[in-house]
């Protein structure tokens, strides 16, 4: 009984139900903001953020019907927002991305700076895993897409340009990887594949932008030729040759280039079913390899009694439970290097076995942040280094569990489970 416990434990959330996502708008500094939640969306789960920036001329709507991201929200699990540029003197929507593209009447606002702080907005609002989050940009949102990534590296695990570029300007490394992906048609009449200029001022090509990151992340610039897709329904055959550079890379980092031979501006208007699905799965192959938020653990359940505003949890996408423990020696309190609670991260090792390990650790709410009731968290955990014993409470899918393990291995830091009670609410 214990064992199946165990294996509830871990796979309990890939067994919610469905029902319609919902939209919701979200008040920034600019106004309000398009905001879309999966329907299964929970304060207990860590979740993906997906952002599309439109293209020049195009306002969120628009870009919603070309790309069609809302219809995929509850398949894949993700939060979703669709953030407005502002309107030039043309009254066309654009973002002031970079040198070239596509700030047409030399406007000073800051767009990267409003993403920065919008996605920051969206991650006190809501459960934002923070080692998985996208931004998608079609053409002037893909030069904006690359922009982001570049000034906030530490912020994005993957960034898209869709029929966009870098810039042009030569600059010193950002500081930290990103996974970027390059995608463009060789038949582009609006941004050349090869590059050119917009009102006199330069853009690179779709290669030159991809060596461009590739130098970035530290990858080798000896691209290597992955395989064909078909991204374009109306070209013959599998059109799109796609180049992968991933050998030497810095950590959290790639680059990819889609060439779809003869394709236009990028992945079409519309993007195709197929197409946005095989994005999507690039997209969510990614992610960074940090903490997946400011401290280990969610609020527990209003139902629950438990005398604690944080307990574990356990995040299926990194297949990693996510808690804090406080250090005990004999039933006293203790501390290691000055610290006595730390945030954890443990592996499923085994679950037949009902061992978990060790995989991350650092001091308990490092930036001493405040959960989404403006209190300190507690940390629900504790590990009794006499007796190997570690208990904490830690939340999987839409069940609480009470747990009891025992220390196998002090070498592997290694846990064996003992006992696994449901908490009910």
């Amino acid at each position: 009984m214990l064992m199946i416990g165990f294996r509830i434990l871990i796979l309990s959330i890939l067994f919610a139900t469905s029902a319609l996502s919902s939209a919701q708008l979200l008040d920034v500094s600019r106004g309000e903001e398009q905001v879309f939640l999966p329907a299964d969306y929970s304060e207990s789960v860590a979740h993906p953020l997906l952002i599309l920036l439109h293209g020049y001329g195009t306002d969120t709507d628009t870009a919603e019907e070309i790309w069609g991201f809302i219809d995929s929200v509850d398949a894949f699990g993700y939060v979703y927002a669709t953030p407005s540029g502002s309107l030039d003197e043309s009254g066309s929507f654009f973002w002031n991305s970079n040198t070239a593209c596509c700030n047409l009447y030399n406007s000073s606002i800051d767009d990267v700076s409003y993403l920065y702080e919008f996605i920051e907005e969206l991650k006190s609002s809501y459960n934002i895993d923070a080692n998985r989050i996208y931004v998608v940009g079609d053409s002037n949102g893909g030069f904006m897409a690359l922009e982001l990534a570049y000034r906030f590296p530490e912020l994005l695990a993957a960034a898209v340009s869709s029929a966009g570029a870098s810039h042009a300007e030569e600059r010193s490394a950002p500081k930290a990887g990103v996974h970027v992906l390059q995608i463009q048609g060789t038949d582009d009449t609006s941004i050349l594949y090869g590059g050119g200029f917009i009102q006199d001022k330069p853009y690179p090509g779709a290669e030159a932008t991809a060596l461009q990151w590739a130098a970035y992340n530290n990858c080798a610039i000896d691209g290597v030729f992955a395989e064909n897709r078909d991204l374009d329904p109306e070209i013959p055959g599998a059109e799109t040759e796609v180049t992968v550079f991933a050998q030497g890379c810095r950590e959290d980092a790639s680059v990819e280039l889609w060439s779809i031979q003869a394709g236009g501006h990028g992945l079409g208007r519309p993007v195709p079913e197929s197409s946005k699905l095989q994005l999507l799965d690039w997209l969510f192959a990614k992610s960074k390899s940090g903490w997946p938020a400011a401290y280990s653990g969610v609020i527990p359940p209003s139902g629950l009694s438990l005398g604690i505003n944080n307990i574990g949890v356990f995040n299926q996408r990194d297949g990693i439970i996510y808690s804090c423990f406080a250090l005990f020696n004999n039933g006293e309190i203790t501390v290691i290097d000055g610290i006595s609670r730390f945030d954890v991260g443990f592996l499923i090792a085994d679950a037949e076995a009902g061992t978990i390990a060790l995989a991350k650790y650092r001091p308990f709410n490092p930036d001493s942040s405040l959960n989404r009731n403006s209190e300190l968290p507690d940390c629900s955990g504790a590990f009794d280094l006499n007796t190997g014993i570690y208990t904490d409470f830690v939340q999987a899918g839409n069940a609480v569990y009470d747990l009891r393990f025992r220390l196998l291995s002090s070498e592997s830091a290694s846990f064996e489970l003992l006992s696994a009670e449901v908490i009910d609410y």
